[in-house]
């Protein structure tokens, strides 16, 4: 886990041992969203532009808080993965022991993700969900890397890693802190926030246009 090619919040690179877990292929839609709003236990979007709009059904939930995201994962029966759990799901080749820079290997253009290539967007919003089917990680898990940043569970600290020594079991995060962390970058964000191992810290009470989230459930 981690990377020695990024900031100092993902060094040092270390070893991560993680029980079996599910995740979900894609990010939670708007439509899927919806079924849980109407059921009265989660709250609209913040800004509903998106969320109202019957073309983007099936593109990423946005402009939900870090408690939204987690009252729908609860409301399915499922939770927000760990970053752990989100890193191997996006990066980590079972089968050749290897960890990929991207979801799919290790170079990337708009052909790959939704993000900026370069000065340009490649889309300049998000994109309906699985659009990308020959990008998905190892594990099939599709649009890890841009679309939307995505919610995890964990609590955000700029040095979490150097904690943990060099080998950590089912790592949860610290205990608390002023952000949660975001993964995966956005189609906003320029091409090396959407590297695997990038993480970022943002105000949980905060939405945003470019975040959202998937779920994940242990077996």
């Amino acid at each position: 886990m981690g990377s020695d090619d990024g900031g100092s919040v993902e060094k040092p690179v270390h070893t991560v041992l993680l029980d079996a877990f599910w995740i979900d292929q894609t990010e939670v839609t708007n439509a899927m969203y919806a079924n849980c709003v109407q059921e009265g236990v989660c709250k609209e979007p913040s800004d509903t532009t998106y969320y109202s709009d019957l073309d983007y059904a099936s593109h990423p939930a946005v402009y939900v808080s870090w408690e939204d995201a987690s009252n729908y994962c609860s409301w399915a029966d499922r939770r927000l993965p760990t970053e752990a759990e989100w890193e191997k799901a996006a990066s980590w080749d079972e089968e050749n022991q290897t960890k990929n820079v991207y979801p799919w290997g290790d170079g990337i253009d708009c052909s790959f993700a939704n993000y900026p290539d370069g000065n340009k967007y490649c889309v300049g919003t998000t994109t309906a969900v699985g659009s990308y089917p020959s990008s998905a990680s190892p594990y099939g898990a599709l649009d890890m890397a841009g679309n939307v940043w995505e919610w995890v569970n964990d609590w955000y600290q700029s040095d979490y890693y150097a904690t943990l020594g060099d080998s950590a079991s089912n790592p949860q995060g610290p205990l608390n802190s002023d952000y949660r962390v975001l993964r995966g970058g956005t189609w906003s964000n320029a091409g090396n926030s959407v590297r695997s191992a990038y993480r970022y810290g943002y105000y949980p009470s905060l939405t945003s246009s470019s975040v959202g989230f998937r779920c994940s459930r242990s077996p």
